[in-house]
């Protein structure tokens, strides 16, 4: 058999399957039938390669998802119409996962590639592409309301929306792959010249195929020369040599550089990207890597500058916990500094910096292993440095005066505005699992009340009141495990204040009014941070004299018309003290600002 005969038969046999793929990650059936078809004319163009693998397909498919989701991203209205209340319930449900826990879900149930190749595939370890894989089950099962196992028939009810679209012939794609053949072996000059007599930034192409960022004008926007040396890191940890590990495009590999990343590209339309990594001697172990995309306008940039903000503050590894956040003046147009941790045996710290400056969003990401994390200040000077050394770029605007870090609330998460976030919740010391948060919706009845207090906020007046649930369904845990957030704007500031004092009234008469329930620790703040209030209960409930009590921490928080509520059940190995649930509840507190006016946030 031909090579042509070969290649006709594979995109015969396979184009209907990525196609599916592709629409499902995307919910964009024009994204996926233009990105399927060019990573087959790419995959024509590199056949002599490509036909000798053992699997063609994993070759083209993570080509046709990149380039489905970045041509949806340039559209992210576009709803696609014709479809089923079924098909559209499911792609509801896949668009609410993050983009690791999408493409875990399909891998395995439209694709059938093994977890050590999708984790792979994704750029991640295996145990983390597991986690991924189970809470993106447990999200979709409880979104379509289905059980665990009806998942695949589920995703599969989306076929017959892809089955009348029409690819092109396989000569087609195959007159386009030698076309691009062609193109690609001219490309390089011609770039050179472009480059040389200014005639623009881009090059152009057939219309049928992808645009690739040229690595020539990448390198003339910001030389390789503009970024992190090893002797501008070595403040975060004096005492230990710092040395260049690698330095790269990103266009090799996952394109994967860190934990919370869930794309290769947060511009994905950029002009070029480059990653640099540092390593210290000795321990504790101390890893950097500096990122630094290259956009084609500033309005590209701060949506690049939003997404990379978002992987983090709205990261759901297991165990990570965002503890603090900073702003920071003086780099750039706009800067900031994360500061996360994954506690216990092995434990690391991340602090995450971040700045844009003109078309150029930066990012400097700092991981400490079992030991402690640099201050934040010198985070800060290193992210100042690397702004500055782009300060002469064509792409750069602002550079760096007299840098400032200063606490301030935590970014939106993306989950839901004024809620908590997984990110916010407390890691367990004797549980592996991660948490799992469902969609916020409509709260209706005491959904987070306790025995003692009986609250709900519609019924006491709270306009709209929404309500999600936290648990971790891969623990094994006891049913009753759990964790209930519940938030409502009431008319005015002083009837929120009477509705907490409410629940404060019925916590302290409890024990007298309900001899199975003993308040065990208290707290209430009514005067706290700029005007706000919260409260804080341990209550234990005498079940009988079988089993014991069930003990509930139960919070509530509240800024200006806002009110927050938090009831966590915990179990024997799954609990936390005074301290902890403390500091989730003023957590939830600063959460409610991202509903306040702009004048009410600090």
């Amino acid at each position: 058999m031909s090579s042509a005969e070969e290649f006709d038969e594979f995109y015969v046999q396979s184009r209907r399957r990525l196609l599916l793929q592709a629409f499902a990650l995307t919910g964009d059936l024009g994204a996926a039938r233009s990105a399927v078809r060019d990573a087959y004319v790419a995959a024509r163009h590199h056949w002599a390669k490509v036909g000798r693998l053992a699997e063609p397909e994993n070759w083209v498919r993570p080509r046709a998802w990149a380039t489905a989701q970045r041509r949806h991203g340039a559209r992210p209205w576009h709803k696609e119409k014709g479809l089923s209340e079924e098909q559209t319930a499911v792609l509801d449900a896949l668009q609410k996962l993050t983009d690791g826990e999408r493409k875990a879900l399909l891998l395995t149930h439209l694709a059938a590639v093994p977890m050590a190749d999708i984790a792979r595939e994704i750029g991640v370890t295996r145990e983390r592409a597991e986690q991924f894989l189970q809470s993106a089950t447990a999200a979709t099962a409880l979104s379509l309301d289905i059980d665990s196992t009806a998942i695949r028939t589920a995703l599969a009810g989306l076929e017959p929306a892809v089955s009348g679209t029409r690819l092109p012939r396989a000569p087609v794609i195959r007159r386009s792959g030698l076309r691009r053949r062609r193109v690609h072996a001219v490309g390089a000059s011609v770039v050179l010249v472009l480059v040389t007599i200014g005639a623009g930034a881009f090059v152009a192409q057939d219309p049928a195929h992808e645009v690739v960022p040229s690595g020539v004008q990448q390198r003339a926007i910001v030389p390789r020369t503009m970024l992190l040396e090893a002797a501008a890191v070595r403040p975060l940890a004096p005492s230990q040599r710092w040395t260049t590990v690698h330095t790269g495009d990103n266009t090799e590999g996952d394109g994967i550089n860190s934990l919370c990343q869930s794309a290769r590209f947060a511009d994905e339309q950029g002009l070029g990207t480059w990653v640099r990594k540092f390593r210290s001697q000795g321990k504790p172990v101390r890893r950097l890597t500096e990122t630094v995309e290259i956009s084609a306008s500033t309005g590209a940039a701060r949506r690049a500058y939003d997404t990379t903000m978002g992987w983090f503050a709205g990261c759901d590894a297991a165990r990570l916990q965002l503890l603090n956040a900073y702003a920071v003046k003086g780099v750039g147009n706009r800067a900031e500094l994360l500061h996360l941790r994954i506690p216990g045996e092995g434990h690391r710290s991340y602090l995450v910096g971040l700045a844009r400056t003109g078309r150029l969003t930066v990012s400097t990401l700092v991981e400490t292993r079992d030991g402690p994390a640099p201050h934040p200040r010198t985070v800060m000077r290193t992210l100042a440095a690397g702004v500055a050394n782009l300060c002469e770029s064509e792409a750069a605007d602002r550079c760096v005066q007299d840098p400032q870090v200063a606490p301030v609330l935590p970014p939106p998460s993306g989950e839901g505005p004024g809620m908590l976030a997984v990110a916010d919740l407390p890691p367990l010391p004797q549980v592996k699992a991660a948490w799992v948060g469902t969609d916020p919706r409509r709260a209706r009845g005491a959904v987070a009340a306790t025995t003692c207090d009986r609250t709900d906020f519609a019924r006491a007046g709270a306009i709209k009141p929404r309500t999600r649930t936290f648990l971790m369904p891969t623990s094994k845990l006891p049913a009753r495990f759990g964790m209930t957030q519940t938030v409502g704007r009431f008319p005015t500031a002083q009837k929120a204040r009477t509705f907490v004092d409410g629940i404060e009234h019925d916590m302290r008469v409890c024990a007298d009014k309900n001899l199975a329930s003993r308040v065990t620790a208290s707290l209430h703040q009514p005067r706290a941070w700029r005007g706000s209030e919260y409260g804080l209960w341990r209550l234990e409930n005498q079940v009988n004299q079988q089993q014991g009590t069930v003990g509930f921490w139960m919070g509530v928080a509240r800024v200006g018309p806002y009110v927050t509520q938090v009831t966590f059940t915990p179990v024997r190995r799954a609990d936390v003290d005074q301290q902890t649930f403390r500091a989730l509840v003023t957590r939830a507190r600063d959460r409610l600002y991202e509903l306040s006016s702009p004048e009410a946030r600090p």
